[in-house]
């Protein structure tokens, strides 16, 4: 996984990967518009005091997935973990959103489950180059 040419990384930086930071700009870069729009237009703005705590909750999940994500971009590793789970928290409830519309009739294909499927996808394999710079001997070579 990683390549034996690669100078060793230093400690605290994630190993480069374009493809990672540029989704996790798009993510940062769609829910900081995402807020500001909310909170710009006043109907929907009125409409934020009628929202559920889940909503809520998700919306803190999503403003802390775009503050860990600017770390992912600098390529801090202590962002990894957090940026990780947050993006798992944010696809599942995207995924639950999408179920619950489903149900109700509407079909729409969001941008943002794919974009966290993508960064998942991108941290996993950086955990695991992670992992291998830090303990050879815990690396998985059957695959």
């Amino acid at each position: 996984m990683t390549d034996p040419i690669s100078p060793p990384l230093r400690p605290g930086v994630l190993p480069r990967d374009n493809f990672r930071s540029i989704i996790a700009a798009l993510i940062t870069v769609l829910t900081i518009y995402g807020w500001i729009d909310a909170l710009g237009r006043m109907p929907m703005r009125h409409a934020l005091a009628a929202q559920t705590r889940l909503w809520w909750i998700e919306q803190i999940v999503s403003f802390a997935l775009a503050i860990v994500c600017i770390g992912i971009i600098f390529r801090k590793r202590p962002f990894l973990t957090p940026a990780f789970w947050l993006t798992v928290y944010s696809l599942v409830f995207d995924i639950v959103r999408w179920i619950f519309e489903f149900r109700d009739d509407q079909f729409e294909i969001r941008i943002a489950p794919l974009l966290y499927a993508f960064l998942l996808w991108r941290l996993w394999i950086t955990r695991k180059q992670v992992a291998a710079t830090e303990d050879p001997l815990l690396v998985d070579t059957t695959g």
